[in-house]
Order: structure tokens, then C-alpha cells, then sequence
């Protein structure tokens, strides 16, 4: 047994790569991202151990700091490439798409219901004012399949 540990104790670089390697495969197993930093330090570590003799404490400090770098800098390309699909919170929300867009009135608009057309289909429309057949429109909210319009000049 005390040799065993005399091996660990003199070959980190493996016991940080064997680590890191159950750490990828904890991954694999569904942990969505958690395990995939720590590992990838793991391996970092390992590579510096095995080219550079390090003391073991020398070692946990270095795991610690890669594993929250490495977090970090995920996080930060994270924030940057999915900035805009957190903002638009639309998940099973598609008609929100909608918003924003200019179209014409097909059915008027009396007293505050009436029809407006999107692409090759018509919707429900309400409007604080009454509208004619032809009249420009911008789509301001969505009520379930409701659409709230306004008036462009």
C-alpha cells in the first residue's frame, strides 16, 4: 500500500489526467457543462505536472485557477453569442415574433376589432381607432392570437 502511495506521490501528472478523464466522462453522462471546465483543467494540469516537477499544492492551486478561467471565458463567449436569444424570451412564444411588423388592414377596423394580413394568412386585430381596408398598420403586441395594431401615417 505505501508503495502505491509513494507512485501517486511522485507521478501527479497522471492523477490529474486520470482526472480529468472522469470528469469528461461525468460530462458525457449529462451534467449540461459543469464537469466539461474542471476536466479540461484537469488535463491542463496534468500536461504542466508532467513537463514541470510542481509540488501538490502548487498543483490544486493551479487546477482552481484553470477551472475558473476556463469557466469564466466560457461564460463570457456565452453572454456574447447567446445575448440575443435570452433577450427575446419568445421560447413557445412565436407569434412575438410579430411585433414590430408594418402590414394593412383586410377587414376594417370598427369599433376596436377588424383583420389584418401577415404573409399569406389574416389575423385578429384590435385598434384604439377605426381603420379601412388598405390601411398601414405596425403590430405593437400580442394577446394570444390577438394582434394589437397602430396607425402609420
Amino acid at each position: 500500500m505505501t508503495e502505491f502511495l509513494s507512485v501517486i506521490h511522485s507521478n501527479p501528472h497522471w492523477i490529474f489526467i486520470a482526472l480529468g478523464g472522469i470528469l469528461l466522462i461525468i460530462e458525457l453522462l449529462g451534467t449540461a457543462g459543469y464537469s466539461l471546465w474542471s476536466g479540461i483543467s484537469a488535463f491542463i494540469v496534468g500536461l504542466i505536472a508532467w513537463i514541470i516537477p510542481l509540488s501538490w499544492p502548487v498543483l490544486w492551486v493551479l487546477f482552481a485557477i484553470f477551472t475558473l478561467a476556463t469557466a469564466y471565458i466560457w461564460w463570457l463567449w456565452l453572454k456574447k453569442h447567446d445575448g440575443d436569444k435570452a433577450e427575446k424570451g419568445t421560447l413557445n412564444q412565436p407569434q412575438r415574433e410579430l411585433i414590430g411588423i408594418r402590414t394593412v388592414v383586410v377587414e376594417p377596423i370598427k369599433n376596436g376589432y377588424g383583420r389584418v394580413k401577415i404573409k399569406d394568412g389574416t389575423w385578429s386585430a384590435t385598434c384604439n381607432e377605426d381603420l379601412h381596408i388598405g390601411q398601414r398598420v405596425e403590430v405593437i403586441a400580442v394577446d394570444g392570437l390577438i394582434l394589437k395594431v397602430i396607425k402609420i401615417a
